[in-house]
């Protein structure tokens, strides 16, 4: 499935558990995808030779306690096994929450993989939130 069809079919999806789907792909090739569920942090979706990419950007380094920024990193290392279908990681200084879909994944398991890391970022960011500035 192209990102284009991905993103039609997303715009016209409700999940069972009332969750909404706003998907504009760009002229980069990247797929916006804004979750009803947490419409704060979009996820970019891009497309590899072997995989869909979920990339949700959390917080700029910047934006850490200078005094913090060991313990926010032990923390990320600790909470990211515990985090359903979703690995913490880093982009140059932007902190990202990812995951990635085999490109044969089905419809539904990439709805419900999108659903879940817009949790999963709002869950982070509440562990997160007081050793950020």
């Amino acid at each position: 499935m192209s990102l284009s069809e991905l993103a039609f079919k997303l715009n016209d999806h409700v999940t069972n558990e009332g969750t909404r789907f706003d998907a504009v792909l760009s002229e980069e090739g990247v797929l916006e995808v804004v979750c009803s569920n947490n419409d704060e942090f979009p996820i970019n979706i891009v497309k590899t030779d072997t995989q869909l990419l979920a990339i949700t950007p959390l917080f700029d380094a910047k934006e850490v306690q200078a005094e913090k920024l060991a313990e926010l990193n032990e923390e990320l290392l600790y909470m990211s096994p515990a985090i359903p279908l979703s690995s913490i990681g880093r982009q140059g200084s932007t902190y990202i929450l990812f995951g990635a879909m085999a490109l044969n994944t089905v419809f539904e398991n990439i709805v419900h993989e999108l659903e879940i890391q817009a949790e999963n970022t709002l869950e982070v960011l509440q562990v997160v939130e007081p050793l950020l500035v």
